[in-house]
């Protein structure tokens, strides 16, 4: 599969082959005024950026660089909203991944009135992840912790190499194998420039797993598991193919090909729920198209301060190849950070899904609050099914706490060097609602406002890697402190 990848990095255009950690700034892929004579002037309100020098970025191609900037050589930018620029293309740089550490300076000597030159000295974080897998197998730390007992038996482990800034082109190169609770085969690779100017991406992904034990079922909003320890009673494939459109620095779509084949044990499907695939079926194979629409404004995408985020998606499932499975679904995510201060930031979001296709859908295409990012504090310990979904949510953080620690010789890898960390006091204020016309009796939760909130801290480290202590308490009167965390990696 390694080979598999070096075929795709000669199919690309011929740009892409300049050597890598060049220092000699190239032209800005998005189109910008060549750069004036000396004897040539801005305007006196505006400032000519007559170079854009690029230091120490070894592996990341400038090209690479410059797309993620909102100016570049030749640029000619408002006096005033010189730093905001900075400000944002020093954001974009940082929510590449690319870089631990992004420096940008500007001078004005020895140039023409007008003139300005723009250093970037950049240390890259590490690339090449080989690390052993220890993972657990329930939806969040808590359950696991809690309801599961801490069982080693819920555990995944196993090895997976992740290889980011692959070639040198932000390309991200998987593989993987793990097995405990789940056995999983996992291949991938993401190439977001695959044109001359940076605008279209391409990736391919394939997951196989298979698992001894199951959710089958929702009762009192809780998941119903069953085990056989001498035979797997799940297995699912999953292979995709996509494209991605990104003209400019923040908008982006992305289209999805996908195909998923499914098998579930009989006592799944024939007694414990028939209506697991639905009419009590013991596979399901469908095709799945997904396009995704997203507006990513935020300064900080894993923790923001300020900015927003708008996504929208559409995907179905059932292509009518197959005759399987018909389902589709809108789905919607927008969230707004406003800074009060330099301390202080507020924050409101709201998360949504409806099911255009009324029908009752498999059980595990059924899922609504309690998975993946659509989680209401308070709830942790709880899942709500249904064809639609809204959530809502409001909050407000204090910084307490802000230093670069520098580890020096302590640190045996040179990326890991510096190590930014920010403490802070987060407050959260969470209502949510499921529509479940197919739910049983047993679960009180769904068609239920549900309301939560939690108090806490949350610490930071480098740019992205946020690990929270919190108390929380739901609706029900039920309260609890709680971790939660998520390294990014």
């Amino acid at each position: 599969m390694i080979m598999l990848l070096m075929v795709l990095g000669t199919l690309v255009p011929t740009w892409v082959a300049a050597g890598v950690g060049e220092t000699t700034p190239l032209p800005d892929p998005v189109p910008v005024p060549a750069i004036a004579p000396v004897d040539t002037l801005p305007p006196t309100d505006s400032v000519l950026i007559g170079d854009v020098i690029l230091l120490n970025h070894k592996r990341t191609r400038a090209r690479v660089i410059f797309r993620e900037m909102t100016f570049g050589r030749g640029s000619v930018i408002a006096r005033a909203d010189l730093e905001k620029e900075i400000a944002l293309s020093y954001s974009a740089l940082m929510n590449t991944g690319l870089f631990n550490r992004v420096i940008i300076t500007r001078s004005d000597t020895l140039q023409p009135p007008g003139r300005e030159i723009v250093k970037i000295d950049f240390l890259e974080t590490w690339y090449l992840y080989p690390v052993p897998v220890f993972r657990l197998a329930d939806r969040n730390f808590n359950v696991w912790w809690r309801d599961q007992e801490r069982s080693l038996d819920r555990v995944n482990y196993g090895g997976k190499l992740t290889y980011y800034n692959f070639t040198g082109r932000r390309d991200r190169f998987k593989i993987g194998y793990t097995t405990g609770y789940t056995r999983r085969y996992q291949f991938g690779y993401n190439l977001p420039y695959l044109n001359r100017s940076g605008s279209l991406g391409f990736s391919i992904d394939y997951n196989y797993r298979q698992r001894r034990e199951q959710n089958y079922a929702t009762a009192d909003n809780q998941q119903r598991f069953y085990q056989d320890r001498d035979k797997f009673v799940y297995r699912t494939s999953s292979a995709d193919l996509g494209l991605s459109y990104r003209r400019r620095l923040y908008v982006s779509h992305d289209f999805k090909l996908g195909y998923r084949n499914s098998s579930v044990a009989d006592t799944i499907s024939k007694v414990l729920n028939p209506e697991f695939f639905g009419d009590g079926r013991g596979s399901l194979k469908f095709f799945r198209a997904v396009y995704r629409y997203q507006n990513d404004r935020r300064d900080v995408r894993n923790y923001p301060w300020k900015g927003y985020y708008l996504e929208g998606t559409l995907i179905k499932d059932g292509l009518g190849i197959t005759g399987e499975r018909s389902g589709l679904i809108a789905g919607v995510s927008a969230r707004k950070f406003w800074p009060l201060s330099k301390k202080v930031s507020v924050n409101a979001g709201f998360a949504g899904k409806y099911s255009l296709i009324r029908s009752r859908q498999p059980f595990l295409e059924n899922r609504a609050i309690g998975f993946g990012n659509n989680g209401i504090v308070g709830y942790q310990f709880y899942v709500v099914d249904g064809l639609d979904m809204a959530i809502w949510r409001l909050g407000i953080r204090r910084e307490l706490f802000k230093k670069e620690f520098d580890l020096g010789k302590l640190a045996v890898i040179k990326a890991f060097r510096y190590v930014p960390v920010r403490v802070l006091l987060a407050f959260q204020f969470n209502q949510g609602i499921t529509n479940a016309p197919f739910a049983g009796e047993g679960n009180q939760l769904n068609n239920t406002l549900l309301t939560g909130a939690s108090f806490g801290f949350d610490v930071v480290l480098f740019y992205d890697k946020v690990g929270s202590l919190k108390y929380n308490r739901n609706h029900l009167g039920e309260g609890d402190f709680l971790f939660s965390f998520n390294l990014n990696f």
